[in-house]
């Protein structure tokens, strides 16, 4: 059996180095919730609670942890921000690769995040939870949770935007740009782009074959703000329904641009590892945006806990103690959950790692 208290102070440890000042029940209460959060591989706080090293009936446990989601001197970002700057320096002078994108938690709200990508996944930076279940988050809260971003990153670092077409609009590449920050960004095939000399077209109307990619160049976009120049490709993937509007800042490739854009798949995977892969982030019962948000920040520091300590098992050369030798099966996050799994089966010291190898 796991030593899930030595495990408790490990966690409460690092939270108090992040957050010397902060109140010592919130953060005993946090490094709880992380546990519960690894040990159960769930969502639903009666499984959470049913972890913990702590002495009472679980449903009063699991008020207590209600109680501790509900309280508004939690502050998410506050929280966040420690281990946010911790990811970024270890990429200081890389190049950083932010994708943003949206996706459904619970049974009414979205999950808006911006994050770094790494190893086929994507660290979370920043998130916003909305009311909704469908449709695209307005592009003022976009850019609002950019400007959260910004403040996190050195001046003097590369940066490139991937988003699909929910991040088309001309307000955020107009932003990214004056921050003279890079982008490759889907758009929406009614989307009307003007080319020297050819006036004004839908983009849809330019013509494309299956498995084709078509370098249109550079464009002005859309008639409302007829805004430019953007860098224009078209591609169609063999076998897939739809094919791609791409816009860039940048007059590169088609090859160099397809390869940046195909990295926005990464957040998907950072989402089956949150969602039904991992901790059944979508599942969860709670229906208030802030509370959804703190839960959200104790699925981050677990997500990110077995992601750093997968990279650490690969750097130390343990990968072949949980993987195939002969291929690669498993993610770093499965590598890291498999790892301490390995630890209390054989009651070893489980490695506490928040800190990515680039």
């Amino acid at each position: 059996m796991p030593n899930n208290l030595q495990l408790y102070h490990k966690v409460l440890h690092q939270i108090r180095q992040w957050l010397p000042a902060e109140r010592v029940t919130r953060q005993r209460n946090m490094a709880l919730l992380v546990l519960g959060l690894v040990m159960s591989e769930a969502i639903h706080l009666s499984q959470i609670v049913s972890t913990w090293p702590v002495l009472g009936k679980n449903p009063s446990l699991a008020n207590r942890l209600r109680r501790f989601l509900d309280n508004p001197r939690l502050d998410v970002a506050t929280w966040y921000r420690p281990v946010a700057k911790q990811l970024l320096d270890a990429f200081a002078n890389l190049r950083l690769r932010l994708v943003v994108d949206c996706t459904k938690v619970g049974f009414n709200h979205r999950l808006l995040v911006i994050g770094l990508a790494y190893r086929k996944r994507t660290l979370p930076l920043v998130w916003c939870v909305y009311e909704g279940s469908k449709g695209h988050v307005a592009t003022a809260r976009q850019i609002a949770l950019f400007q959260e971003v910004r403040r996190l990153i050195p001046r003097s670092a590369e940066v490139w935007v991937l988003g699909d077409a929910g991040f088309q609009h001309v307000p955020l590449l107009r932003w990214l740009r004056r921050r003279g920050w890079h982008f490759v960004i889907r758009q929406q095939g009614r989307i009307t782009v003007y080319r020297q000399g050819e006036g004004w077209c839908k983009i849809n109307a330019l013509a494309l074959t299956q498995g084709e990619t078509r370098v249109i160049g550079w464009v002005r976009l859309t008639q409302e703000y007829n805004a430019g120049w953007y860098w224009l490709l078209l591609h169609w993937e063999e076998g897939e329904d739809d094919p791609w509007y791409l816009v860039s800042d940048q007059a590169l490739s088609a090859r160099c641009l397809l390869k940046h854009y195909r990295i926005r798949m990464w957040i998907e995977e950072m989402y089956g590892d949150m969602k039904g892969h991992g901790f059944d982030l979508e599942a969860t019962h709670l229906a208030d945006t802030d509370r959804i948000s703190r839960l959200v920040l104790g699925v981050c520091l677990a997500f990110l806990w077995l992601i750093c300590l997968g990279s650490w098992v690969v750097k130390r050369g343990f990968r072949h103690y949980i993987d195939r030798k002969d291929r690669r099966d498993k993610s770093y996050f499965r590598l890291g959950l498999d790892w301490l799994k390995r630890c209390w089966r054989l009651n070893q010291p489980v490695k506490l790692h928040f800190r990515p190898y680039p």
